[in-house]
């Protein structure tokens, strides 16, 4: 799975190769131009390879891509308040999304989040 972010759009994710959407790229890239572009391709290792899970992921105004194994994702899950995570049906990048945008909401300020986070995730 891959995707696109852009500022004041909802993400644009797609199944299977970027390759695969060739025929569609030059649409896309006209579609989605912007000076600031999140662009992932997902190869996933927890949770399922669908749509839902593809990144960039959206929480809230915020878009996040991540590669990687978060080792401690169950225990960030239980500080998001309402979040259940479970490796059938999520990917460990949501939870981290959730968190960081649970921690913007309490300090208020995108830098002190992203520092708590760094210290709290284990991965």
């Amino acid at each position: 799975a891959w995707g696109i972010a852009i500022p004041n759009r909802e993400p644009l994710k797609k199944l299977g190769l970027v390759s695969s959407s060739s025929s569609d790229f030059k649409k896309i890239c006209e579609d989605y131009a912007s000076p600031a572009v999140i662009g992932h391709v997902r190869y996933s290792t927890i949770g399922k390879s669908n749509l839902e899970n593809a990144q960039p992921l959206k929480v809230k105004d915020l878009c996040i891509a991540h590669n990687g194994t978060i080792a401690n994702v169950q225990e960030l899950a239980n500080m998001v308040g309402g979040c259940s995570f479970t490796p059938q049906n999520a990917s460990d990048t949501l939870v981290a999304a959730q968190r960081l945008v649970s921690l913007i909401s309490e300090k208020g300020q995108m830098g002190k989040a992203l520092s708590i986070l760094k210290n709290e995730m284990v991965g």
